[in-house]
């Protein structure tokens, strides 16, 4: 008797605990129920970040103006800092040696001259001589032979004398632009030789701006427009000539040149340029992590598709090409799975998001 009541008490019990069908139904939750999210237009999420790279305003013509002949300086009328106009002297040498050069090449010249005069003289009457058989074929070809060499000889000191005559000119050194001068590399009463520097200038019509580009960033600055150059004084609007295709090996950045559209600043004055990229990128905060790729939830139809995005990184925004009007699931993001069936119930603006 005492086997049969304890397994009937136990089976009470056990009915005891279980919920009746109703409870159950009411309690469990469908394994494919949909989540509840709300969506946002993607074109409503996007911007444009604003790139900037390290700048300096610089000149196509960085010249330093050399000593071309070997003199003592005697003058260098200039200061470093003076802005000069093209054709100003900026520096005068000791002329005399030269000046005497010269005359000896004009000497020279006024000789060869005299000979060829002579020359020529001798060879008619000998040519007057030959018509009457008085001198031989040989003698007269001496003579012409004479005029030929003394001929040359003129052209020689005629070269001679043009020689000396540049060497004079550059005993006056003159700026080969409108320029500043950036410094003087000389003394007066030093003595020159040539290609020895004596200043140097800044080509003022061509300054235009150096900047160090990331590598990454130099496809969205060839298309960026506008580019403004940003100084401590003011803000340059600027234009792009050209981005070197050689890298920086230690830096890793490639050089863009920059010109001005309008007004330029000082000369070697050094800031940012800032420019606003052409491609969207989506906020950080969209981005998530599903099986060790990072990307978006957005709606299609009535489920939740994971795009990954290659370039994505934790907590940075993200370039994205996906098209504008692609719906971005903004709440209840974080525990879809993809391919989940999603009930929408709204959408809202970026405004409203912000809020």
């Amino acid at each position: 008797m005492r086997g049969p009541m304890i397994l009937a008490l136990v089976t009470v019990l056990i009915s005891c605990g279980k919920p009746t069908g109703e409870e159950t139904d009411k309690n469990a939750l469908p394994k494919n129920s949909a989540a509840h999210v709300t969506t946002v237009r993607l074109g409503d999420l996007v911007f444009h970040p604003e790139l900037s790279a390290q700048a300096q305003v610089t000149s196509r013509n960085i010249s330093k103006i050399a000593a071309e002949i070997a003199a003592r300086i005697e003058a260098l009328p200039v200061e470093a800092g003076q802005r000069i106009p093209a054709n100003k002297v900026v520096a005068r040498l000791d002329c005399r040696d030269a000046g005497i050069a010269l005359q000896q090449a004009q000497a020279q010249l006024a000789t060869a001259s005299a000979r060829l005069r002579l020359a020529e003289q001798q060879l008619k009457r000998s040519e007057d001589l030959a018509s009457r058989n008085f001198i031989s074929g040989d003698a007269l070809d001496q003579r012409r032979t004479e005029v030929n060499v003394i001929l040359a000889e003129r052209q020689l000191s005629r070269a001679q004398v043009e020689a000396a005559q540049r060497n004079v000119g550059k005993c006056v050194v003159v700026s080969p632009f409108d320029a500043v001068v950036e410094a003087k590399l000389a003394n007066v009463g030093e003595l020159a030789s040539p290609g020895t520097p004596l200043l140097t200038l800044w080509d003022m019509s061509g300054l235009e701006v150096s900047a160090e580009v990331q590598q990454k960033d130099a496809d969205s600055l060839a298309r960026a427009n506008p580019v403004m150059l940003e100084t401590p004084e003011a803000d340059f609007p600027l234009k792009l000539k050209r981005i070197s295709p050689a890298l920086n090996t230690s830096a890793r950045t490639r050089e863009a040149r920059l010109g001005f559209v309008r007004e330029t600043p000082h000369p070697g004055a050094s800031g940012r340029i800032r420019w606003r990229t052409d491609e969207p990128y989506l906020p950080a905060e969209y981005v998530l992590l599903r099986e060790g790729r990072y990307g978006i939830f957005v709606q299609e139809a009535n489920k939740a598709r994971f795009i990954a995005l290659p370039d994505a990184q934790e907590g940075r925004p993200v370039m994205v090409s996906l098209p504008l009007d692609t719906f971005v699931i903004s709440e209840g993001r974080f525990a879809l799975r993809d391919g989940q069936e999603i009930s929408v119930s709204k959408s809202t603006t970026s405004a409203q998001t912000a809020r």
